[in-house]
């Protein structure tokens, strides 16, 4: 009976731990320069991207036949692609559709990796077999050509690619969970809630789940490069999203035989995604670096 004051106080201790938000608040990457840099350009051409009216005078599908090819000029920053269309406008605009794309399919595929983790970490035997077979089967087979024949099936529609993409990149996620799980189901305040009577339901999402949050977040940080670089490759094999919707990988698809006549049009869409990738990329490095001086 001497058990269950101390079971109430380690339940008590651990649950009202800020693990997550004490993370998070010492997350300002001020002493992490790329990071901080990269996280700056990310919010910078995000938000271009979703004003982007504001910023160009022209529509994303604008024609001028008196430019095709047009070299940068003071009317055209950029200069045109093969239609004679802004390239900074559907730069715009391709950045609006590629960071929607990575962020949806990102959200999907983290969302199926913490319930399929969760459930293998927690519950363990048979649900972990089960799903640990599921996760090996994913990512024995080809997912890529997997990719473009779904993406193919579904006609490059903006709002099936996502769909797509997040039904098959959700492992990663998966096992970072599990591991995360594995790890916080033998820690004293879970033995603690169960001698409690606390509901397995309530264990998981409202205890064990926001520990585990942070490595998530990392592990979805440097997903999301892999998902815009996934969305442009299919893009530019010509499997993803169909113009005149502009996506930065479209566009390179659409501008290569533009790399002697008007090589900004095939250049400018190539930079941005390299440059996008590479920032998220630092971010979650960032992120990395302080879980580990938090876990310390």
């Amino acid at each position: 009976m001497m058990r269950q004051p101390q079971a109430q106080n380690a339940w008590d201790e651990r649950s009202s731990g800020a693990s997550l938000s004490g993370t998070f608040a010492r997350c300002g990457f001020r002493d992490d320069r790329p990071a901080a840099i990269s996280l700056i350009l990310i919010l910078l051409i995000l938000l271009i991207s979703v004003l982007a009216p504001l910023f160009s005078p022209y529509g994303m599908n604008e024609i001028d036949l008196d430019k095709v090819g047009a070299a940068p000029s003071p009317d055209h920053i950029l200069g045109t692609d093969e239609l004679g269309r802004d390239v900074f406008t559907r730069l715009l605009y391709g950045g609006r559709y590629s960071l929607f794309i990575a962020f949806s399919s990102i959200t999907i595929g983290v969302l199926a990796g913490i319930i399929f983790g969760s459930m293998a970490g927690y519950f363990r035997g048979p649900v972990d077999r089960a799903v640990c077979g599921l996760t090996d089967i994913f990512l024995s087979i080809p997912v890529f050509l997997i990719l473009m024949v779904a993406a193919s099936a579904a006609g490059g529609k903006i709002l099936v690619i996502p769909l797509v993409i997040g039904a098959t990149s959700w492992m990663e996620t998966s096992r970072t969970v599990r591991a995360e799980f594995m790890r916080l189901s033998q820690e004293e305040f879970v033995e603690a809630a169960r001698s409690l009577g606390v509901s397995d339901r309530s264990i998981v999402f409202r205890h064990i789940l926001p520990q585990a949050i942070v490595p998530v977040t990392v592990s979805a940080t440097t997903g999301f490069a892999g998902a815009i670089l996934i969305e442009s490759s299919l893009s530019f094999l010509g499997f993803g999203v169909q113009p005149p919707l502009a996506t930065w990988g479209n566009m390179l698809n659409n501008a290569q035989h533009l790399l002697r006549t008007a090589p900004v049009a095939a250049v400018a869409p190539g930079f941005l995604i390299f440059i996008v990738c590479l920032s998220f990329n630092f971010v979650a490095a960032g992120l990395k670096r302080v879980l580990a001086r938090d876990s310390e």
